[in-house]
């Protein structure tokens, strides 16, 4: 095989795990202006791809070629909004890359959690709406920012609701957690309030209760280990380990492909599905695991010193910001 066909092989049998080879044809014939029979032989590799045709592609499709050609000197991360207006709903963008999580097929997750694994705030409306407001404010609003509860959030975040726990409650699940995972939550939300970022009292007090739910809920996951399901229990392993974690990184792993989310709950995350980097990140992912506790199902001692810390710092969090609240919004 000549390096030219091998190389466009390569490419197209990149695009069609990701897509379906039905997608992948008809869209190539339209981006392309091609017959099917002409696109064909791109696929096949009989016709050589044009520089050209091959940067279009590249550009619809939304890959790296040095990913696709299987190019190990580089590492090509994809930036969620770099052709992006800079004025936009982070909601909207977020959605784009949960999609392969909410695939069916065979998959499983691992989540090294510097913060609260995201997922966690789909289903608590409050949380979530804060944080939205947060994340729009400081990337995209240059307004003053306003914390309330806005109608149009809720439709969004009610499809996604139903997305998250679809492929949550379906998949296997692998969390490394630590004690200080909400301490940059308290901290914003303590601070929102000392600049009246709150539209409303109730919200405040709606966002506290929501934590506090969140809390137990996250006491009984661990406590069990699984998570419901309709069909069956899938296990969900929760790690514990305080050395510290810098960053909270999302490893996909599916028949199909791999991907690494890089801050994935933060605006400006980076995504990769370089197979060498997701390696790397998996081994390193294991290491940190393999030096932590397991504290889901098992590890009694260990999981109540854990709630007990969090409970502590939810109690110094609730009564600071009822102090504040009666300075500032008195």
């Amino acid at each position: 095989m000549n390096e030219q066909k091998h190389f466009q092989e390569l490419f197209f049998n990149y695009l069609i795990k990701r897509r379906s080879g039905d997608m992948i044809m008809n869209e190539t014939m339209e981006v392309l202006n091609l017959r099917k029979g002409a696109v064909y032989k791109r696929m096949n590799g009989d016709t050589a791809l044009t520089t050209a045709e091959l940067i279009k592609l590249s550009q619809h499709f939304n890959i790296s070629l040095d990913t696709a050609l299987d190019n190990k000197a580089f590492i090509s991360f994809q930036h969620p909004f770099m052709l992006l207006p800079s004025k936009m709903n982070f909601l909207d963008a977020l959605s784009v890359y949960l999609k392969p999580l909410m695939k069916t097929d065979e998959s499983k997750l691992t989540y090294l959690a510097n913060e609260l694994p995201v997922f966690y705030y789909f289903s608590h409306e409050y949380i979530f709406n804060f944080l939205l407001s947060i994340w729009n404010h400081l990337h995209w609003d240059s307004e003053r920012l306003v914390i309330a509860k806005h109608a149009h959030v809720d439709q969004q975040l009610q499809k996604l609701r139903g997305d998250i726990t679809n492929y949550y409650n379906a998949h296997p699940v692998t969390e490394i957690w630590n004690s200080n995972m909400f301490a940059n939550l308290y901290q914003q939300i303590i601070f929102s309030i000392t600049i009246r970022a709150f539209a409303e009292l109730t919200f405040i007090e709606n966002l506290i209760r929501d934590i506090e739910k969140l809390i137990n809920h996250l006491r009984d996951l661990a406590f069990t280990g699984v998570k419901k399901n309709v069909r069956t229990d899938i296990e969900l392993k929760i790690y514990l380990n305080e050395f510290g974690n810098y960053l909270n990184m999302v490893l996909y792993e599916s028949t199909k492909f791999s991907a690494t989310f890089v801050g994935f709950d933060i605006p400006h995350f980076l995504v990769t599905h370089n197979k060498q980097f997701s390696d790397y990140s998996k081994d390193w992912v294991n290491k940190i695991r393999k030096r932590s506790v397991l504290i889901s199902s098992e590890g009694y001692q260990y999981r109540e010193l854990f709630f007990i810390k969090m409970e502590k710092d939810f109690k110094q969090f609730k009564e600071n910001a009822e102090k504040l609240i009666g300075i500032y919004y008195a």
